[in-house]
């Protein structure tokens, strides 16, 4: 009877904390695949299709397109693109990658979301680079 009640507990505990758990999965893997798009598509009809229109303003073909060849310049192929930090804010989300690149060792890829129900559109990106040995020691 004891094997019996422990095993109906565990079993109940995993279906609770399977339902509970599962609420953001598919809002951050759609996120997580527009990081991604964004970083290779190389086509800027495709992504600015995933963006919202104050990023569309702000980043047209050409500056989608200096982007990619900057990218590809500065930092060559990326070899580790890790999702570290995840914020969830109330219509948004913020998305920290830690990239590790040909060129550059490490460097941090930072995606705004804003979130329409389920449905992310990207809405800003920046890079943070890390800072010069130089700078660092002025100050």
């Amino acid at each position: 009877m004891k094997k019996i009640l422990m095993l109906v507990t565990m079993v109940m505990m995993l279906a609770f904390s399977a339902v509970c758990s599962a609420s953001n999965g598919k809002v951050l893997d759609a996120e997580d695949a527009l990081a991604a798009k964004f970083l290779t598509a190389g086509n800027y009809k495709a992504v600015s299709a995933l963006m919202t229109p104050e990023m569309q303003k702000n980043w047209d073909e050409k500056a989608y397109t200096n982007f990619q060849n900057t990218l590809a310049n500065d930092f060559g192929k990326v070899n580790t693109n890790q999702l570290i930090v995840v914020e969830k804010h109330k219509n948004a989300d913020v998305l920290l990658y830690q990239i590790a690149a040909e060129k550059i060792p490490a460097a941090r890829f930072v995606y705004l979301f804003k979130l329409n129900g389920e449905k992310p559109l990207l809405d800003d990106f920046s890079v943070m680079l890390p800072q010069k040995k130089e700078a660092a020691e002025k100050k």
